[in-house]
């Protein structure tokens, strides 16, 4: 067999991990990609070392980390996203802006943070900490935990394992279990809603962008002071984000 270096091994492994579409044996793994099996367990390792691979030991099987969707994002965030998003952020704000202003995000996850990329805000500029290139606790924003409630629960617990969760205004989750509670509570009723837990005054509904398997590409989320929350009433401005971001993630070639 040819010498293959490790870096095209590697790459192979994570393509056909991907085609796959869900978590494999090592054997699997190592015969479609034509590599020793020993060869493809020290790659293994090393990816899930840095987050790119998970072992589900139960199973004996192999999935992809969140790193590997978060690099997948890092891609299909930039020009395209960006671009398709913010026509549909400024109108929202527009719409919005009859009954009160609010302010328009998107955001994508890093690590365990959500990262701004885009932000729309009103003519009557409200005083948030959030802006473009800011990083906030993704398990205290909407944006983050809409996004965050579209992952597997391991890559979820690998993330978070471990830790105690901080807060900014003694508000939110502190715990794995409590996220996870939160997070499911929030993926049925198809949107995260945080009030007073990034800044006091202030409340944000969120809902994910999807990609064609259904993974978080990003976070769409809209921000208004807590007592004028009412005045647009939560579900209807839930649906119409709800109805923003499907119609964004039909363009990344999710069909559900």
């Amino acid at each position: 067999m040819s010498k293959i270096p490790a870096a095209e091994r590697t790459l192979n492994l994570l393509r056909t991990m991907a085609d796959i579409g869900q978590p494999a044996t090592a054997a699997r793994l190592a015969k479609r990609i034509g590599i020793p099996r020993s060869s493809c367990y020290q790659l293994l390792e090393v990816l899930k070392n840095q987050g790119f691979a998970i072992h589900f030991e139960k199973e004996k099987r192999w999935g992809l980390g969140l790193a590997a969707w978060e690099l997948g994002s890092a891609y299909q965030r930039h020009e395209p996203l960006e671009r398709l998003a913010k026509p549909v952020i400024t109108k929202l704000v527009s719409e919005f802006a009859a009954k009160t202003p609010v302010v328009g995000h998107l955001g994508v996850l890093d690590g365990s943070d959500v990262l701004y990329l885009l932000e729309q805000r009103p003519a009557k500029s409200l005083k948030l900490v959030t802006d473009v290139g800011v990083r906030l606790p993704a398990h205290l924003t909407a944006s983050g935990r809409a996004m965050l409630a579209r992952l597997d629960q391991k890559q979820l617990s690998a993330s978070f394992r471990g830790r105690e969760l901080a807060t900014r205004t003694n508000l939110g989750p502190k715990s794995l279990i409590e996220l996870k509670q939160l997070l499911a509570q929030e993926k049925d009723q198809g949107f995260a809603l945080e009030v007073d837990e990034v800044t006091m005054g202030y409340a944000s509904v969120g809902v994910a962008i999807v990609d064609h398997l259904g993974h978080p590409i990003a976070g769409l989320a809209i921000t208004l002071q807590s007592r004028e929350l009412e005045k647009l009433q939560l579900s209807q401005l839930a649906q119409v984000l709800i109805a923003s971001a499907n119609d964004l993630s039909r363009k990344f070639g999710h069909n559900g």
